[in-house]
């Protein structure tokens, strides 16, 4: 180990001016560099942090990962806490110190905001997440040919004034082997073929659909009615057991089915049957050898030279012991939020990095995505639902007005968004399926909802957003972590296109639920941020993009980023299938440079 006087480190430009990370430092004599110089870094092993640990690692990488949070036991995550994981997450040590600010616009006062995505443990959100794992659409990649050039936007009158909309430097057809790596490897239940809509697939799942519950009845019902095409979506649940065969990684041990417990969404998978890199890959990275871990360690600077590479990073050890380690090749693989904080922060004292790593173009925080979710809402008077029952991945959806699948003329606004119902509903989750004459506490509630808890159903519709130059993440200049390092502070909103759409999507889902035959109906029209996307997007340009077809950054050849982050426009879907598919191909990218490993 190779010891760095406090002085010479105290000297850079990312700790120049940064006080509290100064002193933290200066408590000990020195900052250690360890001896040996990484194949690879990879800062965040979530979900697509162990993707990229299995295959760098298991083509003889030594690949070295850092995670902010620790290696979670199923004693830790199988417990349906509500509380902890879904109402107060701030009580939460996986993410109560890693906040961000928000706010809507610039200007305006940032607000502190806990939240659960990003999941600060080892294999990171995919722990909790849902499940919903569908393949974006072909025309999903290219926005500014079948939107704007083609003159769609016109014939909708959209108000497109603000927007920053490009195509993605790659295609349905690029990503479709390692969509369908995804799904083999990771035990992805669904059936190919009834989605209309979908692009054409070389094989099917692995495992048959999840078994169906009432709400998905009554809404396929309802649909077919209006004329449209509900199918059922992709799982990240197993259906049956299930263990990847050849040619896939026959490494990863048999998983059992879904038991049917409801509680998915916000919880642990008590039995595995959830695809979630803590069980899946990150066990198969761990048995070559080749990958070491460090859990609890942040990284809070990455390292480059006078050349523009990138040479490795710093980080704090669970001790608070400041460390610098070496690679060949970086890769940041965090959360959104968290990518942009550490490139900001990672500005030289060169003037090409002056603005932070990777960032002469300028666009490393912008354009910042997210879907705008709003529900309809029925009751029954004559009818149990149960809807508690079910994963919240076991969903039937249509993609009718998903995309550029419907007639826009004359709408005043593009795209579309998926729309579906499925299980989660617990009673922490359903407290809020309330019709607006009815109050949100005493005596009133309690009985609307005694009678009415399992006679309620709900549709999800996921509009997407495009991306706006106001919306954006930054470093907020007063609010600090326990580290004393600058919060990612979002700033973001909905605009002219997001609301016409959401309210337009809003009349969609009370059309398919008035035809249910509920004895109610209601919706939301105003959309809620979830699901993040963007801010170091992907493009052909170097000059309004951050990162390759490759997710390799236009600046700093061995500088990867692996995420959500990388999208330059978000679809009606999860981000997840993308995002996984993306991970596989960065790591095949990776191995093919062999004169970085010579």
């Amino acid at each position: 180990m190779t010891v760095v006087p406090v002085k010479q480190l105290l000297s850079s430009s990312f700790l120049r001016g940064n006080s509290a990370i100064k002193n933290r430092i200066s408590i000990g004599e020195y900052c250690s560099v360890a001896n040996t110089i990484a194949d690879v870094c990879i800062v965040g092993v979530g979900g697509l942090g162990g993707i990229l640990a299995k295959e760098l690692a298991s083509a003889g990488l030594k690949v070295v990962g850092f995670e902010r949070g620790p290696v979670p036991t199923l004693e830790d995550y199988a417990p349906r806490d509500a509380v902890k994981f879904l109402i107060r997450p701030e009580l939460s040590d996986w993410s109560k110190h890693e906040p961000t600010t928000t706010r809507k616009k610039p200007g305006d006062k940032a607000r502190i905001q806990y939240r659960t995505s990003p999941l600060n443990v080892l294999g990171g959100a995919l722990l909790h997440w849902t499940g919903q794992s569908s393949r974006y659409m072909p025309g999903d990649f290219k926005l500014h040919t079948n939107e704007i050039a083609s003159g769609n936007a016109e014939r909708a009158k959209a108000d497109l004034t603000g927007y920053d909309i490009i195509d993605w430097p790659l295609s349905y057809d690029d990503l479709e082997p390692y969509y369908e790596k995804f799904e083999w490897e990771f035990g992805i239940s669904g059936t190919g073929g009834k989605n209309p809509f979908a692009g054409p697939r070389q094989r099917d799942f692995p495992v048959p659909p999840l078994r169906h519950s009432a709400k998905m009845e009554i809404f396929a019902e309802a649909c077919r009615k209006l004329g449209y095409h509900p199918y059922d979506t992709a799982a990240g649940i197993l259906s049956q057991a299930y263990r990847p065969p050849q040619p896939y990684d026959t490494r990863m041990p048999e998983r059992p089915a879904c038991v049917y417990c409801g509680h998915c969404n916000f919880y642990g998978c008590h039995v595995h049957a959830k695809s979630a890199s803590l069980y899946t890959v990150v066990p198969v990275a761990q048995q070559t050898g080749n990958f070491a871990l460090h859990a609890n360690s942040k990284v809070f600077h990455l390292l480059s030279d006078d050349k523009g590479n990138a040479t490795g990073v710093r980080y704090f050890d669970p001790a608070g012991r400041a460390h610098e380690q070496r690679a060949r090749v970086v890769i940041l693989s965090a959360f959104v939020f968290e990518s942009v904080r550490l490139l900001l922060l990672s500005k030289t004292d060169h003037k090409r990095f002056a603005k932070g790593l990777a960032n002469t173009s300028g666009y490393v925080g912008r354009n910042i995505l997210a879907h705008g979710d709003v529900r309809a809402m029925a009751a029954f008077d004559d009818y149990i639902i149960n809807g508690f029952i079910g994963p919240g991945s076991a969903a039937m959806r249509i993609d009718d007005f998903n995309g550029n699948n419907f007639d826009h003329t004359g709408l005043g606004f593009i795209r579309g968004g998926t729309i579906g119902t499925s299980g989660d509903g617990t009673p922490a989750t359903r407290f809020d399926v309330l019709p607006p004459d009815v109050p949100a506490w005493g005596e009133e509630f309690k009985k609307y909802y005694t009678h009415y808890y399992t006679r309620t159903m709900d549709l999800n519709m996921q509009p997407e957003t495009l991306p706006h130059r106001d919306n954006r993440v930054d470093l907020d200049p007063r609010q600090t972590d326990r580290w004393g390092i600058a919060l990612p502070r979002v700033t973001f909103d909905f605009h002219q296109n997001e609301l016409r759409l959401q309210k337009y999507m809003a009349g969609v889902g009370e059309r398919i639920m008035k035809a249910t035959g509920a004895s109610k109906v209601w919706t939301e029209e105003k959309g809620r941020p979830n699901r993040w996307a963007g801010a170091t997007r992907m493009g052909a340009d170097p000059k309004n993009s951050v990162v390759n077809e490759f997710c390799q950054t236009h600046d700093v050849p061995n500088l990867f980023i692996v995420g959500a982050s990388v999208f330059p426009s978000m679809a009606g879907y999860p981000p997840t299938a993308t995002v996984a598919a993306l991970a596989y191909r960065t790591a095949e990218f990776v191995l093919k440079q062999k004169q970085w490993f010579d």
